[in-house]
């Protein structure tokens, strides 16, 4: 299961960096690219699990893909947010309201986000790849 995690967080690393490079000095638009780039890396390593081993994840295999994945993600995209919000002009607003928010908030805010990607990993490895396989065996 190393082999998938790695390659999940070097594809999704080096996608995220270049389209925040791409974001920073050719075009603006905004979170909607995140999603996209999330959406499309996800699939595409349930593909690649999919199409090295000829079968299903286990239920083991798949509670270490999407908890391991979420992990991924969501470190790869907090620094990703550091950067891009010490990068802004307007560091310090940012700061100071993200400290109004409280722990509370923070802890809300990331129990959401843990969430979200869990779901959507979790829907990847349990739902859409039994679809993947069928598709790929009718070839």
């Amino acid at each position: 299961m190393q082999q998938y995690l790695k390659s999940f967080a070097i594809d999704y690393g080096v996608v995220l960096i270049l389209s925040v490079l791409f974001l920073l000095f050719v075009a603006n638009l905004g979170l909607m690219l995140f999603v996209a780039i999330f959406l499309v890396t996800m699939i595409r390593h349930v593909i690649k699990f999919l199409q090295k081993e000829q079968r299903l994840p286990t239920a083991q295999e798949r509670n270490i893909l999407v908890w391991g994945n979420t992990a991924i993600a969501i470190t790869l995209e907090c620094f990703i947010i550091f950067f891009l919000v010490m990068m802004n002009p307007n560091a310090e607003q940012i700061i100071q309201s993200a400290e109004k928010m409280g722990l509370a908030g923070y802890a809300v805010f990331m129990l959401l986000i843990v969430a979200i990607h869990f779901a959507l990993f979790f829907i990847a490895y349990q739902w859409m790849s039994p679809l993947f396989l069928k598709l790929k065996s009718r070839k």
